[in-house]
């Protein structure tokens, strides 16, 4: 009884010390924290910041709360930028290619983790190596093939390359995420004589939401950003995106400052929008492993 007593208070006595060292661990992981994320939040102070003030503010303090709030600087970077007409086709290139790679990745990944057929593993393993393939040493070649069938300076052009590029990760995510749903599932539906779209449809989909809502943030997020293909494949103002038609605003509002500050912050909104929509997804899917 006596050494049993003794084993407690010694499992106690370690316990305490245990929690005295994350107590005294606890603070500085919370500073180091905050001062990671002031630095991510930062960029986006500087931009909201300078977009509402004036020119003479900014010339008096490069960073500064503003002393008269004024939208004139988004203004004149919506009209004088094309702006709307730039942001019109960065979404119809996003819409497009996020309905197209999550759709096909969706449908390769069935394949690859829920039905038998042959070559299925030479066919997976071809995917995860093309994911090693740098998209920027096609650049020559996609741009020749583009001209010769029609393509260039048009919205397909950039959607079937970028439909491309991430379709091999959207295809990894989406098969590693299905791999983890328990086979019975589809064998119980299969035993209901549901068809193998209907297993997919039925069943599969709404448990796949969390990898959904992450291959859309990823897709977004990386065709939004994307400028080299965008550049090259889209040189008219009918077709070009918002991210190339920022880089105009350089030259153009050169001595309007806040002006730029203002087209920079046009072009941010959207991202940090998506992201606030579908982070809770996101979330979800990387709890449920879908990182493995």
């Amino acid at each position: 009884m006596g050494a049993s007593t003794l084993s407690r208070r010694r499992r106690g006595a370690h316990a305490a010390v245990t929690v005295r060292r994350r107590e005294r661990w606890k603070w500085p992981v919370v500073a180091g924290m905050a001062l990671i994320s002031a630095s991510a939040l930062f960029p986006l102070y500087f931009l909201v910041s300078n977009a509402l003030r004036t020119n003479a503010d900014y010339a008096g303090a490069k960073v500064g709360l503003p002393t008269t709030f004024s939208a004139g600087a988004l203004e004149r970077a919506w009209e004088g930028a094309s702006v709307p007409t730039y942001l019109r086709n960065s979404l119809i290139i996003v819409v497009g290619t996020v309905i197209l790679s999550v759709l096909v990745a969706t449908f390769a990944a069935y394949s690859f983790s829920k039905l038998r057929w042959t070559a299925r593993g030479k066919a997976y393993l071809l995917v995860l190596v093309w994911i090693a393939v740098p998209p920027l040493i096609l650049l020559v070649p996609l741009y020749v093939q583009m001209v010769e069938l029609g393509l260039f300076d048009t919205y397909w052009s950039v959607i079937l390359i970028y439909t491309a590029v991430n379709l091999p990760f959207n295809t990894y995510l989406m098969t590693a995420y299905f791999r983890s749903l328990p086979d019975e599932l589809a064998e119980a539906a299969r035993l209901e004589g549901a068809s193998v779209h209907q297993i997919l449809s039925r069943v599969l989909l709404p448990l796949a939401r969390p990898a959904l809502a992450t291959l859309v943030i990823f897709n977004f997020l990386w065709v939004w950003n994307e400028f080299i293909f965008a550049l090259l494949l889209l040189p008219s103002d009918e077709t070009k995106t918002l991210t190339v038609g920022v880089l105009q605003l350089q030259g153009r509002f050169n001595l309007d400052p806040t002006a730029l500050m203002a087209g920079l912050l046009i072009a941010t909104l959207p991202v940090v929008g998506v992201y606030l929509v579908f982070q809770r997804y996101l979330v979800r899917a990387v709890a449920a492993g879908i990182g493995r």
